[in-house]
């Protein structure tokens, strides 16, 4: 990498991955456990140990389905869709009683998802939005779309409605990094003509990369020509950080989703503000929606969790959400 973290920081990532994957079962290669007791929830995600956001949701399904008495099988995807795929079949063949599942694109999980289907366990989306033609029950995450639209308010509120913008996207073709882009796009076109998108590229919601994208334009936009800085999640504290530390004040860094890291960084003044969709909060609902389902009930095809904005307006009133 090519900043070096704080202590702080450093600590909080390793007690995160530790406890992601001391609690729940995991295997090398993104395979499910082997065959076990009944009352068994599936979670597959598309990679882990890289993003504090998705261990602490991991985590705390692992809590919320302990305390209803289920298992947790954890796959790892790796950020590799054969082995996703090759992970839902296996918690299939496990059969377990319900599967969460957060890919890393909208659309190739579909055939996994209807072989679920056909034996009967029901499939929820978490966090990463899939397309319309994935049989799922429900979808427990953010409106990503809204969210776009409210980071744009949020950036084109702290230029002055005038100005150019970069953009750092999450991964492409994933659900948020869709829902977002298009939100922030339509609600710039739509209510602020003035503020220019100059940039868009993505920087897979990893530290390293950040930096690498911050000094790329800090290099190409000298002062006056680029006013803000947006990213889709948090680690866009430490982009925001190194440009304080060039002297580069002048640039509005805006965010997504609220660690301790980022609330630091707006109470620093580094960062201007984010949007916080709160992992643990996420987790629950989504227990509950498999919990409702087993029992036999029906739950909302979306539920979305509160996206409440965070400035330095309100920060001093807003515990982190992790």
């Amino acid at each position: 990498m090519t900043v070096r973290r704080t202590s702080r920081t450093i600590k909080t990532a390793f007690a995160l991955c530790l406890a992601a994957f001391v609690a729940v079962a995991l295997t090398a290669c993104g395979t499910a456990p082997s065959s076990g007791a009944n009352k068994t929830l599936g979670f597959v995600v598309y990679d882990i140990g890289v993003d504090p956001w998705m261990n602490v949701a991991i985590s705390t399904v692992q809590e919320e389905a302990e305390a209803a008495g289920y298992k947790l099988s954890v796959v790892n995807g790796h950020n590799d869709i054969a082995q996703m795929s090759s992970g839902m079949d296996q918690l299939v063949a496990q059969k377990v009683d319900a599967i969460l599942l957060a890919p890393s694109d909208q659309d190739s999980m579909t055939p996994s998802i209807k072989r679920a289907e056909a034996a009967g366990i029901p499939v929820i989306a978490f966090s990463m939005a899939l397309s319309e033609d994935a049989p799922i029950s429900s979808f427990v995450g953010t409106d990503d779309v809204q969210v776009g639209r409210e980071q744009a308010k949020m950036v084109a509120g702290a230029i002055g409605n005038r100005g150019n913008v970069a953009l750092m996207t999450g991964i492409l073709g994933s659900g948020p990094q869709i829902g977002r882009s298009e939100g922030f796009r339509a609600e710039l076109q739509e209510n602020f003509p003035d503020v220019k998108l100059v940039e868009e590229q993505p920087n897979n919601w990893a530290n390293d990369k950040t930096i690498s994208l911050t000094q790329d334009w800090l290099a190409k936009y000298p002062a006056g020509q680029i006013n803000a800085v947006v990213a889709q999640g948090p680690e866009l504290a430490a982009g925001a950080r190194l440009a304080k530390s060039m002297g580069r004040s002048e640039i509005v860094f805006v965010g997504n989703d609220y660690p301790e890291e980022m609330r630091e960084s707006i109470l620093a003044g580094d960062t201007y503000g984010t949007i916080n969709g709160d992992p643990k909060e996420m987790a629950r609902e989504a227990v509950a929606a498999m919990l409702t389902l087993l029992d036999g009930g029906t739950v909302q095809p979306k539920i979305f969790v509160p996206i409440p904005p965070v400035t330095s307006a309100n920060v001093a009133d807003s515990p982190a959400a992790y």
